[in-house]
């Protein structure tokens, strides 16, 4: 006799151990320990902290000045002056535009013009520059804050798709082991059937009950059913490695293959699919679907650049205004500063040229949506077709398996009392075998587009 037949991992990577393995757990360990999908989450923080970088070109800042100078007079020829120019400031830029500041200045000795000497405390002051046409509420600063707090949805639709992703191939990989070693079993079962009943034609031809061909061609059956169960344990190990690159573990180490011991017992028979749910399936994938959210923002981020293009036509028109209040001896009391600059170019083809773009950017966004969103809604119908169809061919494959079984049955008891032959017996058990490896792979067939349905309509 042959050996007793093993898992058909043991002896080669490290097994793990458990109780069967569901869908769900495979799909949580996916969730929380995949390379690709926490480097997803580490992509949403990135973008987190590129938000932050352009946030910060808002905060004030300080600034110091502290020059000491010397110089000819201009009342006497080789003779020298001397003039000390200190300023201190903060600084506020802000999102609108508008800068404002507020510091001290003190100049003393003496100073050439323009600049003006203060009083020996000191000159205190405020100052604010208006932009009053380009660069007023909008502006490269701001677009580009904007444009990072788009970042974080748009690194969040990211994420999705990729979840959606990885569990589909996750699940599908899932159900390809599953079926896999579910015809394993088949291929024991009629190697077993086949074995035992070698056994027993062996003693029959010994005692001339049977013709010796008839233990010739038992004797090959076995031999073919082995050869069979040798590429069924090959099926399952290379289903089994190819599952463990979704089975993570919490430190961070791929997980063994699973073993057939974790083999989930029989599932739950497939359900017509109603094809009512159909609109509502295509209405529920539109709004989750992540590749329609990512296109959004995009055409949002296109929009700003228009934006600010359209602002940079506009000439440069500013307005300065600092009061002030210079202190101490020989000083003047109240002061006021105030100026327009004026910034007219002479073409504008930046501006035209950017504006071209960002109206391009957002055509193309527009037309890209439309060929996404149709390709979204035939996702959808194919799923649920294909749902429909793994549902039909599994009942079809469940009666083939029960007629078969019957027949199987009947021969091998006509067989029994001497109304059949060794061959016609091996017939019906390979006709038994295939329809029932026929219902195993419709079945995760079914399972398999049932996932497919829940990754178009954004359940995952």
């Amino acid at each position: 006799m042959p050996p007793a037949l093993s898992d058909p991992l043991q002896g080669g990577a490290a097994v793990d151990v458990g109780g069967p393995l569901s869908l769900d757990e495979l799909l949580s360990r996916v969730e929380r320990y995949h390379p690709k999908l926490l480097g997803a989450f580490v992509a949403r923080r990135i973008a987190s902290a590129k938000l932050l970088e352009k946030q910060g070109a808002f905060d004030p800042v300080f600034r110091a000045y502290s020059e000491s100078i010397e110089y000819n007079s201009t009342s006497a020829r080789g003779r020298f002056s001397a003039a000390f120019q200190n300023e201190l400031k903060v600084e506020f830029p802000t999102r609108s535009g508008i800068k404002y500041d507020f510091g001290a200045r003190y100049n003393v000795g003496n100073v050439k013009s323009p600049l003006s000497s203060t009083g020996d405390t000191g000159e205190y002051f405020v100052s604010f520059s208006v932009p009053l046409l380009r660069g007023l509420g909008i502006n490269e600063k701001a677009l580009a804050e904007q444009q990072a707090q788009l970042g974080e949805p748009l690194a969040q639709a990211e994420l999705v798709q990729t979840r959606q992703e990885l569990k589909l191939k996750a699940a599908t990989s899932y159900w390809d082991w599953v079926a896999a070693g579910r015809r394993l079993t088949v291929a024991r079962e009629v190697l077993d059937l086949a074995q035992v009943r070698l056994a027993a034609i062996n003693n029959r031809a010994g005692s001339g009950d049977l013709p010796a061909i008839d233990a010739v061609e038992a004797e090959q059956e076995v031999r073919l059913r082995r050869g069979e169960l040798v590429k069924a344990e090959r099926d399952v190990q290379k289903e089994a490695f190819k599952l463990s690159l979704y089975f993570w573990q919490e430190d961070g180490r791929q997980g063994p293959p699973p073993s057939l011991a974790r083999l989930p017992a029989e599932s739950s028979p497939p359900t017509a699919i109603d094809p009512s749910i159909l609109a509502a399936a295509q209405r529920e994938a539109i709004e989750r679907r992540p590749e329609l959210q990512r296109l959004a923002l995009q055409r949002d981020s296109a929009r700003l650049d228009l934006a600010l293009a359209e602002n940079q036509r506009l000439p440069g028109l500013d307005l300065y205004v600092s009061p002030g209040l210079d202190t101490g001896n020989f000083s003047v009391g109240g002061t006021l500063k105030f100026g327009v600059a004026v910034t007219l170019p002479l073409a504008q083809r930046t501006a035209d040229g950017l504006i071209e773009q960002a109206r391009l950017k957002m055509q193309k966004v527009d037309l890209d949506s439309l060929g996404e969103r149709q390709r979204i809604l035939t996702d959808v119908i194919d799923a649920v077709s294909a749902v429909d169809a793994a549902y039909r061919r599994y009942e079809n494959a469940t009666q083939e398996t029960q007629f078969a079984r019957r027949l199987e049955q009947g021969e091998r008891d006509r067989f029994v009392l001497g109304d059949s032959t060794v061959f016609l017996v091996n017939q019906r058990e390979r006709g038994y075998a295939s329809a029932r490896t026929k219902q195993i792979d419709s079945q995760a067939e079914y399972e398999r587009a049932l996932a497919t349905f829940r990754a178009v309509t954004g359940q995952f």
